[in-house]
């Protein structure tokens, strides 16, 4: 099994959505298309231009030119521009840099993808996964801390970590 992060189209109006594959099926033949409820004429579309698409909320499957797969069961993850958040879970993934003047404060356990730009001001409950250089302010009060490169200062649970440090793993109570 494999995780994959699928590029979305939604899908309101059938005369732009025709408009757009006709002049750009190239950009989006690899695509999904996302439909809000059920519209034949859409939806017939879609399958004769052999693309695929599903309908959200609904117990259909998805659609794929190569096969068709089960009913949706599990609920969608929901993607917000670079941060992709999963209902219910305190879990957080920042798929962006964290450029300088940001503050980020928050209850959960974090994933910093890109790094993290000086004058950022990182402030977690939970354990921090940096994967990649950290420049800013880190501060970390959950049960363990990945740094891969950190150029700048990190505090875990109220002790500070050393400058030029790489690829560190911090658990609570030892290093």
């Amino acid at each position: 099994m494999k995780q994959r992060t699928l590029r979305v189209f939604e899908v309101e109006d059938f005369k732009k959505l025709q408009t757009v594959v006709n002049s750009k099926y190239e950009l989006v033949k690899n695509h999904f298309f996302m439909l809000k409820q059920e519209d034949k004429e859409i939806q017939n579309f879609l399958e004769e231009k052999n693309l695929n698409y599903f309908i959200l909320n609904s117990n259909h499957s998805f659609t794929s030119k190569k096969e068709k797969i089960e009913p949706i069961k599990e609920e969608i993850r929901i993607i917000e521009k670079e941060i992709i958040k999963y209902k219910g879970v305190p879990f957080k993934i920042f798929d962006k840099i964290i450029r300088s003047g940001e503050e980020i404060v928050l209850q959960a356990n974090v994933v910093f993808l890109k790094r993290i730009n000086t004058g950022a001001n990182i402030n977690i409950k939970g354990c921090v996964f940096i994967l990649d250089e950290n420049n800013g302010f880190v501060k970390c009060e959950g049960k363990c801390l990945f740094v891969k490169k950190n150029s700048s200062h990190i505090i875990f649970n109220n002790e500070e970590i050393d400058k030029n440090d790489t690829e560190m793993f911090y658990y609570k109570d030892n290093k």
